[in-house]
């Protein structure tokens, strides 16, 4: 078992879900379909994937977490985009998340690569 405080992947992860929640507090209280509550669910889904994946076992339940991770870190690629064409996010913040969102799932890759 591997102590998820270790990882710099959660780490980084982390640092996207701080990144996420101060974008989201600007958010607008009339979202209808609650997309803003979404961003922020599914960013928070990010890091408690890893942190499970590493309470499970070894090198395989870690992986698994990883991807179920990778698969979330799509999830809100999605949500931020929706965002942006809805007007919760403007332009300039859409692509600086977009970059975040990038370079984190390079760093999942290159995670899973390692193990």
């Amino acid at each position: 078992m591997k102590d998820f405080r270790e990882l710099d992947v959660l780490h980084a992860a982390h640092d996207l879900v701080v990144e996420i929640h101060d974008i989201s507090q600007s958010f607008s209280n009339d979202d209808d379909f609650a997309v803003g509550r979404s961003i922020a669910r599914t960013a928070l889904a990010i890091p408690r994937s890893i942190v499970h994946g590493c309470g499970r076992g070894g090198d395989p339940e870690l992986a698994q977490g990883i991807e179920t991770a990778a698969g979330y870190t799509c999830e809100l690629e999605y949500l931020v985009l929706l965002a942006g064409e809805i007007g919760l996010i403007d332009e300039e913040t859409l692509e600086e998340l977009a970059g975040s969102l990038g370079d984190f799932k390079k760093r999942l890759t290159d995670e899973l690569a390692e193990l």
